[in-house]
Parts: structure tokens; sequence; C-alpha cells
């Protein structure tokens, strides 16, 4: 299981699920394991936490996928497994206010976590992307986010905003990493700080981490930049794909990287949170194009 996490992107994800809900499989055989333990290891989570159930069925699936690639099993206990866990499309973003009050938990927060959280608001990135940050991506052009831990395999430059540029700054340089915990390794533990961020934001509807690319698609789009082009940001397709599309949308994706920036810094006026109520509904009217 281990060797089938570290060959992808998501491994640290992928490693902490494993030591969290399959650690007792560890000592045993991959093909010891009956389609009815893994069920029965299904139903269990899915009574308390029936979204995790189907991520956890999702990963259980292409461990045994990938053990029969290797000849380590001759067929899948995992095959056609329904999924546990009933799931509704998630539609919420944040509103003004809303980041407002968030941004200044985030501070009390404080880092890693408050930064990461405040990093993947300002850049539409995910937590996996932005946890495995390293300085040496970082540049006068802006982020250049590896393939390895890129959405579906592609590098591309993720531009940072005045505001973003804030963050980094505002974060120790020791180690390799942007966000670290003890002895340079990612950041962990981030069900007990979502737990301490939802205290801290008060009386608010309930949002996840994930909800913050929403946010900023949502915001972006609102600011005038196109709609292919704020999606094509959270996915990370990149620049280069944004000025080569073909037709027929093609117009639509030929933003300059100059103007994304400008438009991303107008993003980063969210984060002037010291300023009055008045002031940031001013810099959201003057940023309608």
């Amino acid at each position: 299981m281990t060797d089938y996490a570290s060959e992808h992107r998501t491994r640290g994800e992928m490693q902490r699920m494993i030591n969290s809900y399959l650690k007792e499989w560890h000592d045993r055989p991959i093909c010891e394991i009956t389609r009815g333990e893994i069920k029965e290891l299904l139903r269990v989570k899915a009574r308390t936490a029936p979204v995790m159930a189907n991520r956890l069925l999702s990963l259980i699936t292409k461990i045994f996928n990938w053990a029969l690639k290797e000849e380590l099993i001759e067929s899948s206990p995992a095959m056609r497994i329904e999924r546990p866990g009933q799931e509704t499309e998630r539609e919420r973003s944040l509103s003004a206010e809303e980041i407002r009050t968030a941004w200044t938990a985030f501070d009390k927060l404080g880092y890693p976590f408050g930064a990461v959280y405040k990093m993947a608001l300002v850049t539409g990135q995910g937590r996996g992307e932005i946890a495995g940050m390293k300085w040496a991506e970082i540049s006068a052009d802006g982020w250049k986010l590896p393939g390895e831990r890129a959405k579906k395999g592609k590098g591309h430059l993720v531009p940072l905003s005045s505001l973003a540029r804030d963050i980094l700054d505002g974060a120790p340089q020791i180690g390799e990493l942007v966000f670290r915990s003890h002895r340079d390794a990612p950041v962990q533990n981030w069900s007990k700080a979502a737990k301490q961020l939802r205290k801290l934001c008060g009386p608010m509807e309930p949002w996840h981490l994930q909800d913050l690319s929403r946010t900023f698609a949502t915001h972006l789009r609102s600011l005038g930049v196109d709609r292919l082009v704020a999606g094509s940001l959270v996915v990370a397709i990149g620049f280069l794909e944004l000025c080569h599309a073909e037709e027929p949308s093609k117009k639509a994706w030929r933003t300059s990287r100059a103007e994304i920036k400008r438009h991303l810094g107008r993003l980063g006026l969210l984060g002037t949170f010291g300023s009055s109520q008045s002031r940031l509904r001013s810099a959201l009217a003057s940023a309608s194009v």
C-alpha cells in the first residue's frame, strides 16, 4: 500500500489515509484481504463519515487495481463495490463579509495553517498543491507548480498577487517547504486545524478548505475575468493553454499574463481587512471591469 502511495502526487494524503484507516491491514499480505473485510470497513466508516467512506473506497480500489497490474493478486476484491455514502455536489462560496471574518480567523489560527488557508483563497489552488509548496518554486514570474503535484499532472505557472506575496513574506524561510511542521515536514493534523478554525469563525455557514477554490473563481469572475479564464486557473491548465486555446473560444482565452495578474491584485484587495467596511465595498466596486 505504501508502495502504491509513493508513486502519486497526492501521496501525502494517501499515506495519511492508509496510516489512519487501513492500519489493521499493514502487516498482512494484500492477497489475504477479502471483499467482506473491505465492505465491513466501509460500512463502519460510512456511519460517521459517508463522504470519507467514499474516498476510502476510491483509494482501496486504486490500491487493488495497482496490485493486480503488478501481479500481486489474481483479482481485485474491491471490484464493483458500490459507494457507501451519499454525496451532493458542493456549491459553497464565501461572500465578501464571510471572507473578512475568515481572514481574521486565519490570522488567529497562525502559521502554518492560517497561511495555507490564505494562500488557497488568493491563488485558487488546492490543499495538496499549497501544502507541498517549496521556496525553489517561487520566482519573480510567480509560483512554478511542478507536474507531479499539479492536477492532471501538468506543471504550470500560478500568478501571485501582491497579497499572495505578502503571505509568503510572512512565512519563515527555514528549510525547503514554505508551509512546514517540525523538521521541514509537510503540515499534518488538518482535521484539528479545521475544528479550531470553525470555532474562530463563529456562527458561519459551514465551509471547507476546498470551497476556497470556488470562492476564488467566483470573485475573480466578479472582477471581470472571463469564466473560462477563471476556470482554467483553478483547474490548473496554465498560461500556455490560455494563450493557445483553439476556436471557438480563442478570443476569451487571450488574456495576457499581466492582465490576469492585475485582476489577481484586485482580488487581493479583499485582504485589506484592517480597513473599514466601506473601503472594502469601494475596493470591490472599483474592481468591476
